[in-house]
């Protein structure tokens, strides 16, 4: 059996695996994998999806420029909260190990290796466009946060009070001091 009839056949339990995998680098993973319903569970319904399209397109050896959307959609997720960068992106190489795992236990794994090598190389692509959409994602948050403290929008939304209101309190002030 050679790799690719290998992970047609297991497909099913390979992606919920890395679903599975993926969900438990948050703090309440079974929130995550319970919850069907995409609108009370956005985050598990995104990388849920976008595994799934990722494993097809990894399988199915098409152009790796169709993973950018649905790796797109994870990483902006994954890029507002609190991951290293490295962390960010390690669902990718997740994987890479669900597949050396189930290959692990056919008996013909020497068939196998000219596969595994090649789908190596495409992982690893796949990690290095998701890491160039982290960057791309956290970018464009410090350049929002930029734009709020010049705009003086940040005075109102991070628990200071805003300039007018500082003033008339040190006018208030002043007055009863005299």
């Amino acid at each position: 059996m050679d790799l690719q009839t290998l992970l047609a056949e297991k497909k099913k339990a390979i992606i919920q695996k890395w679903i599975d995998q993926v969900l438990d680098s948050y703090g309440s993973p079974a929130f995550f994998k319970k919850q069907k319903d995409r609108f009370a569970n956005p985050v598990g319904s995104t990388i849920s999806d976008g595994l799934t399209k990722i494993f097809a397109v990894l399988l199915e050896n098409k152009d790796l420029v169709e993973v950018s959307k649905p790796l797109e959609n994870i990483i902006k997720i994954r890029a507002v909260q609190d991951f290293a960068p490295s962390q960010a992106v390690s669902f990718v190489y997740l994987f890479k190990d669900i597949v050396r795992q189930e290959a692990a236990r056919e008996k013909n794994l020497d068939e196998m290796s000219a596969g595994l090598t090649a789908l190596d190389a495409r992982i690893d692509k796949v990690a290095l466009m998701a890491f160039d959409i982290y960057m791309n994602c956290r970018e464009r948050l410090h350049q929002i946060r930029v734009n709020e403290v010049l705009s003086g929008r940040s005075a109102l939304t991070d628990g200071t009070k805003c300039i007018s209101a500082m003033l008339k309190r040190n006018k208030t002030e002043l007055a009863d001091n005299n």
